[in-house]
């Protein structure tokens, strides 16, 4: 092979924008191809007489097919990985570096992929030739081939539906709908580009999904459409009202018909309860969060802030003191548990006698050591450092007891370790404590963690030039995200920087693992999101400029993450990029008594919606006739007089009577909850209370002016400690006001 040319073009080779730092793997890789073109059936001595030869198509079905399945070709696996217990993952290192080298012999940028584009294909270009020579392809190779060959599977077919060619080769995506189009007909050039090959391509998704007899959930569609399903817009909503309307109650009820989208909760005691169950579930599953703001609730709450800390960067605990560190708030918590659910379902994964490991693949604190974490991505492993010399995959290494005393054996100028030390306990969790099926979860630093795998072979260890990463577990990598997610998505505590600890707590969030792992395992998408909701109780009762600060901009519907004019800011203490997503609804209560609509922060007007929650007497007919008083005619009474003595925005609610089962809890009702509500409307003005309930629940004294005091007589005020038998009556009735003074 040509290395050092190779070498060079894979130094110009860019990986997330920065330059790739796997070429020595890459080439060794490449090596064990050519070390192996004997076993695959090759004449050829070497990788470029190969291409030479014309037989390149040829060398690559072979390792794909090797790929599938090493056992059909032992000897040729062997030779490409002649130490690994598990040849699959070394073959398909190996069949993805010589396709690499296969573009690099034919002169094509390094930059560019022609069949493995990770996520920058584009619709536009493909041509008719490209679609019809992709239908050959496939005809030729067969469907099962034809999709082991450009990567994909059955499993997330049923994305390309919704991804279009955005993130998937329109190359493979065309071969596989023609096989299994009644006519396998080619597309004209208008309908390979742009939007008009995306809505054909969806059709020809549910196609394939449909003549295949492929499982089609499709996000719930049951019939095929020429479109993409759009998804919702996130919802922005204000309800506001007097006391007693039913706000918080229906903050619940528009949270739930968000995340589940359905409306049958009847209003009736049964639906209630109903309803508040299931809100209790999801408030359970982190889906809905509640907050209630105050006059001293800030930024630092709400977004983020400093909050005192007794560990470091590293994790561990401080000897003495505390520092600063930056800590999420409730917004920012939310905010990242729905972009990394957003596409999560709620059943999958079986974590069924699994454990659970937390392991960090390099220092980040180094950027230098980021490429330990894209070797392992990239190679379908977990590696770790520092081996003492030792090769702990002997089988004497079963216990700790045996890798202490072997230690020592190698080591009898060093003082006998401690079984805890980490140069005896680190390589005895990764070799023997983990099992096979087990789940590792990687830290980035002790806050954030970006990738989940499941470990899938025995412990072995590999020689290495550059460094001591010798010790390794194979892994199939289920989700992973380089910038890496907070901590409190799947764990409520920091973690350690210790390499490799096992999870005992009860901490874990496996409904949210569970989540990310069938986001991972499907690909990410375009299509419905799981929806997430953050209820904000008295909104207007804190500072909305400083609690929301630069964020205000990002709840706008068309900046939020994904959308046409999306938006993000770096948080100013943890210094990270954020922006909200689209799959977030954030529901508002605002009790206009508190403050006027009018008077509330223009920014927040403008990106919120406002639902008015007026008093509705009407509802209270049951509660009338279960308590034999017209509770409908006594509200309409208190809230016209309320309205004209004061305004509309300080008229109270039916939720006081509502519930009410007999007289006597009306009663209660009125002296508990309406009689102190309205004292403090009126500033204990008793005269305008009394003009509003009348003499059948207020009473009034005259007092005369005490001894050498000229003046008149003056009115006492109380609440009677029996309400007349007929004050509700009393109430609802006109009457003079002589009348009233004479008690008839």
């Amino acid at each position: 092979m040509s290395e050092a040319e190779f070498k060079e073009w894979l130094g110009r080779r860019l990986y997330q924008g920065k330059p790739l730092k796997t070429v020595g793997n890459r080439v060794g890789w490449v090596k064990a191809a050519e070390r192996a073109l004997a076993e695959l059936g090759f004449a050829q001595k070497t990788l470029d007489e190969v291409h030479a030869a014309g037989q390149w198509d040829a060398l690559l079905q072979a390792l794909s097919q090797l790929r599938s399945d090493w056992r059909t070709n032992e000897a040729a696996a062997r030779a490409i990985a002649p130490q690994s217990a598990d040849p699959h993952l070394q073959v398909a290192n190996t069949r993805q570096a010589v396709g690499m080298y296969g573009r690099f012999l034919d002169g094509a940028d390094p930059n560019y992929d022609d069949d493995l584009q990770q996520g920058a294909a584009s619709m536009s270009g493909i041509q008719k030739a490209d679609v019809e020579a992709a239908m050959d392809e496939c005809d030729a190779m067969g469907v099962d081939a034809y999709m082991d060959e450009y990567g994909y599977s059955w499993n997330n077919l049923r994305y390309w539906v919704e991804r279009g060619a955005k993130s998937y080769p329109s190359k493979a995506i065309y071969g596989v709908a023609h096989r299994f189009l009644d006519k396998g007909a080619a597309l004209g050039n208008d309908e390979c580009n742009g939007t008009t090959a995306r809505k054909k391509l969806a059709s020809l998704g549910f196609t394939i999904v449909e003549q295949s007899g492929q499982p089609a959930n499709l996000r719930g569609r049951t019939s095929h459409s020429s479109e993409l399903e759009v998804t919702t817009l996130p919802t922005n909503l204000i309800l506001y009202g007097p006391p007693g309307t039913g706000k918080t109650y229906n903050t619940a009820l528009e949270a739930v018909k968000l995340c589940d989208g359905v409306e049958d909760y009847p209003p009736t005691k049964e639906g209630r309860a109903a309803l508040m169950a299931r809100y209790n579930e999801l408030v359970g599953q982190e889906r809905i969060a509640f907050v209630t703001f105050h006059q001293n609730y800030g930024y630092e709450d709400f977004v983020e802030g400093l909050r005192p800390s007794t560990f470091g960067d590293d994790g561990e605990p401080l000897e003495t003191g505390f520092r600063l560190a930056p800590e999420a708030g409730i917004f920012t918590k939310i905010a990242e548990r729905a972009e990394a659910l957003r596409s999560a379902r709620d059943e999958g994964y079986d974590f069924s006698g699994k454990r659970f490991f937390k392991m960090s693949l390099g220092e980040v604190a180094n950027p230098e050591d980021d490429y330990l974490f894209d070797e392992a991505i990239e190679g379908g492993f977990v590696h770790m450092g520092d081996d003492g010399g030792m090769d702990w995959s002997e089988a004497r290494f079963s216990t700790k007891e045996a890798m202490i005393d072997g230690y020592a054996e190698r080591h009898p100028e060093l003082p006998r370790q401690h079984p805890n030390n980490g140069i005896i306990e680190f390589p005895f969790r990764l070799r023997a404590r983990a099992r096979v099926g087990d789940i590792v979860i990687v830290s980035k630093g002790n806050l954030l963690f970006r990738a989940i795998g499941e470990i899938t072979g025995e412990y072995h260890q590999v020689e290495r030039e550059n460094d001591d990463y010798t010790m390794r577990r194979s892994v199939r990598w289920l989700w992973i995200d380089r910038d890496g997610v907070s901590h409190d998505v799947i764990y409520g505590k920091r973690f350690s920087q210790r390499t490799i600890y096992e999870f005992t707590d009860a901490e874990l969030k496996l409904d949210a693992i569970r989540g990310l792992i069938e986001v991972g395992r499907d690909g990410p998408e375009e299509g419905p999101s799981k929806p997430f909701v953050l209820i904000i109780d008295e909104i207007n009762r804190a500072n909305v400029s400083k609690v929301f600060g630069e964020l205000i901009t990002l709840l706008e519907p068309d900046k939020r993450a994904g959308m046409e004019n999306a938006l993000s800011v770096t948080l100013p203490y943890s210094k990270r990029p954020f922006s909200v997503p689209a799959n977030l609804h954030i529901i508002g209560t605002m009790n206009t008594t508190d403050r006027s609509i009018a008077l509330l922060d223009t920014a927040l007007r403008r990106r919120f919606n406002f639902r008015e929650m007026e008093p509705g007497p009407g509802l209270l007919v049951d509660a009338s006739k279960r308590t034999g008083i017209d509770l409908v005619s006594v509200l309409t009474t208190i809230n016209q007089r309320i309205e004209y003595l004061i305004d509309r925005e300080h008229r109270i609610g039916h939720a006081f009577f509502i519930s009410c089962e007999t007289a006597e809890q009306v009663h209660a009702a009125m002296r508990d909850k309406v009689i102190p509500l309205l004292q403090e409307y009126f500033f204990e003005d008793w005269s305008r209370i009394h003009a509003v309930l009348g003499n059948g629940f207020i009473g009034e004294d005259k007092l005369d002016p005490p001894p050498g005091i000229e003046g008149d007589r003056i009115s006492s005020w109380s609440v009677l400690e029996e309400f007349k038998t007929d004050a509700f009556e009393r109430l609802t009735t006109t009457v003079s006001t002589a009348a009233e003074e004479r008690g008839d």
